[in-house]
């Protein structure tokens, strides 16, 4: 039965589309979960052994597009985990916010995908989805006969959704496409796992990602497209042959997205962008080693730093949409901060929720890998007074609190120390009165395995 209670209730079919490594993976011919397990043991064994991980690797086969062996299941239910990227957040209040904006919960779908496999690829799969879920939606109760799709997309799922729009004639049908920290113009970060441990030593989870993703065509379709590599006579477009001398695959690099987004965006995109996190923008290419900045050069000789939500920076997630609404928060936890859901639902109904989201707000810094039982920094951008902020650690599986560090300003800087005792995946949530924290994902892992952390 519909709901026809309350006003403002959305009637649209929506459409949720997670980002890379958002959804489940399922071994075709076993059943067995490859990705999106809920033990964080699991992750730790995987990123520190390699095992686990060759499952998920690209195929010769499936790169000639013979795929079936492994198959999406559902969107992420517990936190996933990977180096650097530091992996995704689950979606399940993103998907109850917007059934309870609904005027039936059945309005809202959620689109899984293998995320190894490229955005053009993949899009023709969303935009199966997308033409079956609205079909059904239509046909559901009474009154949905000129319903119209909406799409909320996070990360690479809004690349996948912007390309059904542009591309596959999505436009039609698509009423509005929500994106939260989508890389229209791709992520410094991408290169940088490509190259992880090329000149230097790397903890193993590092390497064995960069085994992983050299193989992954979607992680290609992720390199940044602006000029983000930093030489004497200014910036320039990294190029497929850079990719190759990082430690990527060339054909993959010729073969990937590459898009350049029109400077007009489809009338129906808006953006959520995150704000004020460390962010890497440019790079300079020395001996084949990558060296991140967190800054872009103009043509002019100057920086200036942007910031981002520490894997996708500003100028990149917002698309050249004209009212992106900005949020300090980190890349993993967009999809699930109270105020993106809020905003979400306030676009979705077209109700007006007062002045747009804001760029303050702090900035949090933290390793993506700790030693059990040895200190580490959190460090806070932009915190002002350090009594004015919490911090809290708490374990990603039982959400059981093993910390609160305290931050103290030295300086220009202010840090809290921290240790974890056990070996894990842990949540580290800074706050600032009068916001939500700023959420970060870590992994513990034990400190006499010296095969851990040299390469």
């Amino acid at each position: 039965m519909v709901n026809d209670a309350g006003a403002g209730k959305i009637r649209d079919a929506i459409l949720v589309v997670p980002g890379i490594m958002g959804s489940e993976l399922v071994d075709t011919e076993s059943g067995a979960l490859l990705w999106g397990l809920r033990d964080p043991r699991w992750y730790l064994s995987a990123w520190t052994t390699g095992r686990g991980l060759r499952q998920l690797a690209v195929t010769d086969e499936e790169l000639d597009g013979k795929t079936g062996r492994v198959r999406p299941g559902r969107l992420l239910r517990a936190p996933a985990y990977a180096p650097v990227l530091r992996g995704s957040e689950p979606y399940t209040a993103l998907v109850r916010k917007l059934e309870d904006a609904c005027v039936h919960p059945c309005a809202v779908a959620e689109f899984a995908y293998d995320w190894r496999l490229p955005v053009r690829r993949t899009a023709q799969f969303l935009a199966d989805a997308a033409e079956c879920h609205l079909r059904s939606w239509r046909g559901f109760g009474e009154g949905h006969g000129d319903a119209r799709l909406i799409i909320v997309a996070h990360s690479m799922g809004g690349l996948l959704a912007r390309h059904f729009v542009e591309d596959l004639g999505g436009a039609a049908e698509v009423r509005t496409l929500l994106t939260l920290g989508t890389p229209y113009f791709g992520a410094v970060k991408a290169a940088v796992i490509l190259n992880l441990g090329r000149g230097s030593p790397v903890p193993l989870p590092r390497k064995h990602l960069r085994t992983l993703a050299a193989t992954l065509p979607g992680l290609y379709d992720l390199l940044p497209r602006y000029r983000c590599v930093d030489e004497h006579g200014g910036p320039r477009l990294l190029t497929d042959a850079d990719t190759a001398a990082l430690g990527g695959n060339g054909d993959l690099a010729a073969s990937s997205l590459g898009h350049r987004w029109s400077d007009s965006p489809p009338p129906q995109l808006r953006a959520v962008v995150g704000l004020n996190q460390p962010t890497a923008q440019s790079m300079t290419i020395d001996a084949g080693k990558v060296n991140p900045r967190n800054f872009l050069r103009g043509a002019d000789g100057g920086s200036e730093d942007h910031s981002g939500d520490g894997t996708v920076f500003r100028l990149s997630a917002t698309g050249f949409t004209e009212r992106p609404g900005y949020l300090s928060q980190q890349h993993s936890a967009l999809a699930k901060a109270p105020e993106t859901l809020d905003l979400a639902r306030a676009v979705l109904t077209e109700r007006d929720l007062g002045p747009p989201l804001g760029a303050r707000g702090v900035g949090v810094d933290a390793p993506d890998l700790v030693a059990v039982g040895q200190p580490f920094t959190v460090r806070v951008i932009g915190g002002g007074d350090a009594a004015g902020l919490g911090c809290r650690i708490q374990s990603a599986e039982s959400h059981t609190q093993i910390a609160r560090p305290v931050f103290q300003r030295q300086g220009d800087e202010i840090t809290a120390r921290a240790r974890i005792p056990a070996p894990g995946i842990y949540r580290i949530d800074v706050k600032q009165t009068g916001a939500s924290p700023v959420s970060c994902l870590v992994m513990a892992a034990p400190a006499d395995d010296l095969s851990l952390w040299e390469e």
